[in-house]
């Protein structure tokens, strides 16, 4: 960690609140130590009731924002009467405090016309900066980051680890990494760096693979496509063409790049195995899956298994979604695999999977056994049959009310804008969903905003608390349409204390993606874990983890700190909710400092 970060650390620290000292290591489970005191388990549900937990209080509901925000982004698909495949998979968005204001902010991808060539008149990325209460003011062109060519995934993380997050776009196209310089301008570091991948790009990734504390980069490709090899699909006699289906284009190798830490990466894949199933990848999340301190990877395909890629601490990668349960539905089926997401969901302290999947086919919930182990309880816990007419595509596993159990939150939307001219049902523009969930069964909210009585051609979804109010609000972008800024009014959220929690890492890579922390108080226990990439093709604020409290004068609230390479500390919150900053101990060193403030 080089002194300018060390100095922006100390400065931006309101006080110093508590103290966290270096324990055993950690054992090779995702359980961290200290058992389930004031818990029960109800196997018959597969989840655990928690004492003293806050039960379910009111409904999950979100406003819409979009019109005071003053963002005035449209998406552009490239969709034409050719109908190019890389057109019905949209485009990403990132919610992510570029600036280090407390804020976050937000950044849309956009697509183009093809044949894709990179014109003065092409529709821009564009980035907005928060100003607080809902405002943004556009800081596109001043900030160099108005890329013109056909973005689809967005990827954040600080990959030169001198305190501000870098940016990947990973396009159908000429791949760009836009160095954060730290003063509101990125310097576009492609080609120097060695990432400029020109392949069919989806969801990528920042991820240290070999505990080095060096963030390296995953980048998720599609398929073998190109306009000249555009094929046919519809009814050729009437003249209605519509996008191809997953089995007419080939699967596209994903890439894996090392960082060599003096601002270059160089491409291991082959040398990794991260190819051994080639697979139309479209959703990409890191996290420490077992539990072994070292970071895995779980990939969302489509119409090939789901990959759980793990981290074998030689510099190499297993597939084991198909032994472990989490490459098929409970049926053998493969799916159309988009969206990922991972949480604790039934607060057993295993991270759970989700996958968002296409119409006819249901949402995808794997649960974790703790030995490695998933299993398709989809239907069996709420979330599958209000998921079968939609396509799925953005997700999050996130406590939208604030009561201690992570919701399932699921923007849709249609491929094809003309079924109806096919003679096929079907609807291009879908309803969002929320489920709510009931201490690890799940269940739709009837009314969760005007938003969700709509419908919408719905794509990327980032979640962030975009006006600081202690909950998870959204953004959800859409095809060839504004996005939506939902903003979280969940009667209950300000009934609730919780704890903002952001950590840093010295030792390990500075966005310390794969810590897992535990938080205790008065005999409850709560895991969660920083994870990397996630959703579909979209970058959320995933430095940051909300944890609920029970009553502030509970007592003390306890964390333990898995930090990657499996050192364990622990922490103890003095001042109770609020936001704070965990920083590692440096190397060693027996103290962490815990800071207060955002």
């Amino acid at each position: 960690m080089n002194e300018r970060v060390l100095n922006w650390l100390v400065a931006g620290a309101v006080a110093l609140l508590g103290g966290c000292r270096e324990t055993a290591t950690a054992p090779s489970n995702v359980s961290l130590p200290g058992g389930d005191a004031g818990a029960t388990t109800d196997s018959s549900q597969g989840a655990t009731s928690t004492a003293g937990a806050n039960g379910p209080v009111g409904e999950i509901r979100f406003a819409s924002m979009r019109e005071r925000s003053g963002i005035d982004f449209v998406h552009r698909t490239g969709d034409s009467s050719e109908k190019p495949f890389p057109a019905a998979n949209g485009s990403g968005i990132a919610a992510w405090d570029y600036d280090l204001d407390g804020r976050p902010d937000l950044y849309f991808a956009t697509g183009n016309d093809f044949p894709v060539e990179l014109r003065p008149e092409n529709a821009s990325n564009r980035l907005y900066r928060s100003t607080g209460d809902w405002k943004f003011s556009e800081t596109t062109s001043a900030s160099g980051t108005g890329h013109r060519g056909y973005t689809a995934g967005l990827a954040v993380g600080d990959y030169n680890s001198d305190g501000f997050p870098d940016l990947y776009l990973n396009c159908y196209g000429r791949n760009v990494l836009l160095q954060n310089l730290g003063d509101g301008t990125f310097e576009d570091v492609s080609d120097a760096s060695g990432v400029a991948d020109e392949r069919w790009g989806t969801s990528a990734a920042f991820v240290d693979i070999d505990g080095n504390g060096l963030p390296d980069l995953y980048v998720g490709n599609y398929a073998i496509w190109s306009l000249e090899t555009n094929q046919f699909c519809g009814d050729r006699e009437r003249g209605i063409r519509m996008f191809c289906g997953p089995p007419t284009v080939h699967p596209e190798l994903d890439g894996l790049y090392r960082n060599l830490g003096d601002g270059t990466f160089e491409e291991i894949s082959e040398a990794t195995g991260i190819n051994a199933k080639p697979a139309r990848t479209q959703g990409v999340l890191v996290g420490d899956f077992n539990g072994d301190g070292f970071n895995d990877l779980y990939l969302g395909n489509d119409l090939n298994p789901n990959g759980l890629l793990l981290n074998q601490k030689d510099g190499t990668f297993r597939d084991e979604g198909e032994a472990s349960g989490s490459a098929y539905d409970r049926v053998g089926k493969m799916q159309a695999g988009m969206g990922v997401t991972a949480a604790d969901a039934n607060r057993d302290g295993a991270f759970d999977l989700f996958v968002t999947n296409y119409e006819g086919e249901h949402n995808t919930y794997y649960e974790n056994d703790g030995l490695g182990m998933y299993q398709d309880v989809s239907h069996a816990r709420g979330l599958a049959a209000q998921s079968i007419p939609w396509v799925g595509w953005g997700t999050w596993l996130g406590d939208f009310d604030i009561d201690g159990w992570p919701d399932v939150l699921v923007v849709n939307g249609h491929t094809d804008d003309n079924l109806a001219e096919m003679g096929r049902e079907g609807e291009f523009r879908q309803p969002p969903l929320v489920w709510r969930n009931l201490e690890g069964r799940f269940q739709v909210v009837k009314d969760a905003g005007p938003h969700f009585a709509g419908k919408h051609p719905a794509r990327a979804l980032a979640v962030a608390d975009l006006d600081g109010d202690g909950d998870l609000d959204a953004v959800a972008g859409h095809q060839d349409a504004a996005p939506e800024l939902l903003s979280n009014e969940s009667p209950a959220t300000s009934r609730r204390p919780a704890c903002w929690l952001t950590l840093i890492g010295l030792e390990s890579n500075r966005d310390a993606v794969g810590t897992v922390v535990a938080l205790e108080q008065s005999g409850r226990r709560i895991v969660e874990q920083v994870l990397g990439g996630g959703s579909y093709l979209s970058a959320s604020d995933r430095a940051v983890l909300l944890v609920p409290l029970e009553d502030p004068g509970a007592g003390p609230v306890t964390l333990s700190v898995r930090w990657p390479g499996g050192r364990e500390t622990r922490a103890t919150l003095l001042s109770g909710p609020g936001r704070y900053r965990i920083i590692e101990p440096a190397p060693g060193g027996a103290e962490c400092r815990v800071l207060a403030g955002p």
